[in-house]
This record gives C-alpha cells, sequence and structure tokens, in this order.
C-alpha cells in the first residue's frame, strides 16, 4: 500500500507535518500560560484530573513542544542530506545558502520581538505588569539590547527571552556540522550510526549536555535518509491488509513513545524516565517522519491545503509566536483567552513574515545556492577540459540543464 505514494506528495506530507508541528508548539505555549499546566513542567500543583489527564496521558501529545521540536530536528537531518544526494549539490554552495536561509528570519523575528516586548510597553504601561502567576511567564516583560546582541548572534546560547530560539542554534550548529556527520555515517552501517546516534542523544538527556541531547538527534535524521530506501523495499512486500494492520499498530506505538517521558513519569523515577523516554522520543520522530511520507492515510491528511499551507508557513510561526502569546498573556491575564486570540493572531503574522521576509530569504538562498554551484560546477569543467580528459557526462552543465527541477525540501 505504501510503496506507490509519490514522491510529489511525500513532500507535502513532510512539509505538512513540519507546520503540525510549530502549531503544537504555539498551542504549548499558550497551555503554559496556565499555571497549573506550567506546574508539570516546572514543579507544583498540577490541579485537578482533567490537568492530569492533559500532562500524564498521551493526549498531552496535542501539546507537546518539546516532542514537536524534536521532529523538527529528524526533519531537518532527512531534508539535507536528501539535498545532498542532488547532483547540484555542492559544498561551496550549500553554506552560504543555508546561513542565509536560517538566520536572515532569525533577525526578523528578534525585530519583531524587541518591538513587542519592548517598544510596545512604553506606549501601554499595562502590560509591564504581571499576566499570570505562570512559572513560564516569570521574566521581565522588555528585551534589553544585550539579548537582542546575544540572539542575533546565536551560536554563544540564546537569552531566552524569544524562547524558540534555542533550536535555531541547534540547526546552525549542525548545519555547519553536516559534513562530518554524513562522513560519520559513511563509515558504519547508516541503522547503526541511527542508534549510535539515539544513544547518545539520551546519555547527553540524563547527564544534562545539552550539545550531547540535541546534535545527535539530527544524526537520526541523516540515518533515517540513508537507510529510507532499504526501509521502502522492506515493506515493499507486505500486502495491503498486512500494511493496513502495521500502520494501525505503528501509529499507535509511535504515539505512546512520543508521550513516554509524560506516562512514564508519575510511576517511574527521573533518573529513569529521562534517558529511557529520550531513546522512544527521539525513535517515535523518526517512525513519524517516515510515516508521514509513506502512511498513506497519513500522508493524505498532512497534504490537504489547510496543513499544506501551514507547513509554507511554519518557520515563520514558529519565530514569531512567542512575542503574542507573551503579549495577550498580560493583557488577558487568562491562559484560555490567550490561546484564544494568540493563535490566530500568531497564524496572520506568521503569513505576513512569510510574504514579507521569508519568502523572499528563500528565493535568495536558491539564487545564492544556485549561482555559487554553477560557477563551481563550470570550474570544474574547465579544469577537466585543461586536462583533456572526457567530462563525466552526470557533472557537465549541460547535463545538468536538462535535468527536471526537483522541489527543495527547508525544515526549520
Amino acid at each position: 500500500m505504501a510503496s506507490d505514494v509519490h514522491v510529489s506528495q511525500r513532500v507535502s506530507s513532510l512539509d505538512g507535518l513540519r507546520g503540525v508541528a510549530a502549531l503544537i508548539v504555539v498551542v504549548q505555549h499558550c497551555a503554559l500560560v496556565s499555571p497549573a499546566l506550567a506546574a508539570g513542567y516546572y514543579g507544583g500543583d498540577v490541579g485537578g484530573v482533567a490537568n492530569q489527564i492533559a500532562l500524564y496521558s498521551p493526549l498531552h501529545l496535542l501539546w507537546g513542544g518539546a516532542e514537536a521540536v524534536v521532529v523538527f530536528f529528524v526533519l531537518s537531518g532527512v531534508v539535507l542530506v536528501r539535498a545532498m544526494q542532488s547532483a547540484r549539490f555542492t559544498w561551496g554552495s550549500y553554506f552560504p545558502s543555508r546561513l542565509v536561509r536560517l538566520w536572515l528570519p532569525v533577525v526578523g523575528a528578534v525585530a519583531l520581538g524587541y518591538l513587542l516586548l519592548a517598544v510596545l510597553p512604553t506606549i501601554f504601561p499595562r502590560l509591564a505588569g504581571a499576566g499570570t502567576s505562570s512559572p513560564w511567564l516569570d521574566r521581565p516583560f522588555g528585551y534589553p539590547f544585550e539579548s537582542v546582541a546575544q540572539d542575533l548572534a546565536l551560536l554563544g546560547g540564546t537569552s531566552g527571552i524569544v524562547s524558540p530560539l534555542w533550536t535555531l542554534r541547534w540547526e546552525i550548529i549542525f548545519s555547519l556540522l553536516l559534513p562530518v556527520l554524513a562522513f560519520a555515517a559513511r563509515l558504519i552501517p547508516a541503522w547503526l550510526f541511527g542508534v549510535a546516534c539515539i544513544v547518545l542523544s539520551a546519555t547527553g538527556a540524563a547527564t544534562h549536555v545539552a550539545a550531547l541531547q540535541y546534535l545527535p538527534i539530527f544524526g537520526v535524521g541523516v540515518a533515517l535518509a540513508l537507510t529510507w530506501q532499504r526501509l521502502d523495499r522492506r515493506g515493499a512486500g507486505i500486502g495491503r491488509g498486512g500494511s493496513a494492520v502495521a500502520w494501525t499498530f505503528g501509529l499507535i506505538a509511535i504515539v505512546l513513545a512520543m508521550t513516554s517521558k509524560w506516562t512514564l513519569r508519575p510511576i517511574l523515577d527521573d533518573a529513569i524516565v529521562t534517558p529511557v523516554s529520550q531513546v522512544l522520543i527521539v525513535s517515535g520522530a523518526a517512525a513519524l517522519v517516515y510515516a508521514a511520507a509513506r502512511c498513506r492515510p497519513l500522508n493524505r491528511l498532512l497534504s490537504i491545503k489547510p496543513i499544506a499551507w501551514l507547513g509554507a508557513v511554519s518557520f515563520s510561526l514558529y519565530l514569531v509566536h512567542e512575542p503574542f502569546v507573551v503579549t495577550y498573556a498580560h493583557l488577558t491575564g487568562s491562559a484560555r483567552l490567550t490561546l484564544l486570540f494568540a493563535i490566530p493572531t500568531a497564524l496572520l503574522a506568521a503569513w505576513l513574515f512569510w510574504l514579507v521576509l521569508e519568502r523572499p530569504v528563500h528565493h535568495l538562498s536558491r539564487r545564492l545556492r544556485d549561482r555559487v554551484a554553477t560557477r563551481e560546477l563550470a570550474d570544474l569543467q574547465a579544469r577537466v577540459a585543461a586536462t583533456s580528459a572526457p567530462v563525466p557526462a552526470e557533472r557537465t552543465l549541460a547535463a545538468e540543464s536538462h535535468r527536471p527541477p526537483t522541489r527543495p525540501l527547508s525544515v526549520v
């Protein structure tokens, strides 16, 4: 059943998965305005049965922002390896285009955050007051210049005022380390490289070493991309009925794995839950990425127009939403009203941000990549011609000009 999913649908479904993950992060930040729900993260009384179910059951996946970030990281590994497999790929074109693609939208997000968190309170002093007693809001309502500079630099760590920026730090570091990870993944079987990355990530989570916890997750995406065709071949022999049963149980297992940190916490000690759940969450995220492409019902769901649109603006939504959530929390003092107003406002702001900044930056990044790659391929052709050796057909510009265009994947 899964083997005949078209490539273009597969790309659309992965974009859709990214969009759903970004929306989940927004929902989580709105939920954390509630002191009771935030207590599940920061400690304290979580309140009644409804809050306990929301926190400690598989329903947590609906607002599990940390789990959504793991999906982002796995997707990035998959996408960048797929880009490497293009005949026009060169490292000289990859680095500048990738940095432009990631860093310029961050500059725009920091500017928007400064406008909402630093400039707006001078006009509306009420914003500087306390929103709720949630520990998630236990921070000054403002954006000092030193924090702005820190967030723009990214690599040395972020201020936490616009908290989603912390993931961009690891995105950029991974992007710079991609040649190393790609080389390492070819020294041993890709599946073994993926298992090693999962173990390293669990070790990092248990020892509270951020680099060890997060960077290997990208490596899991690298391993998944390198084993993708093998997984397809193994699944091709499963009949339609068997495939439906396998995907049903597989998706249930993915949900249970990705919420294991919360479902296991009431019954096991944190020293056990942290590494075990990290193994399950990262494995579940990798399985979810593959399922988004290969499970036909999930593929179709993630490819419908509203979710496809959400995927298109997902990077913008992820970058710009938090200042609006914080602003509404301070204005309303209510988690429910924040959820009601912040989500549509963030979606509108994300669309405008995508239209004004992210889309032009994406086009700039692609033009930069193509220009540098074309120059490098021309230089290669000239060097080969100078040695009187035949130019490999697959590397000539003529061959490249007749190659059908492929749709690029750009995952936050």
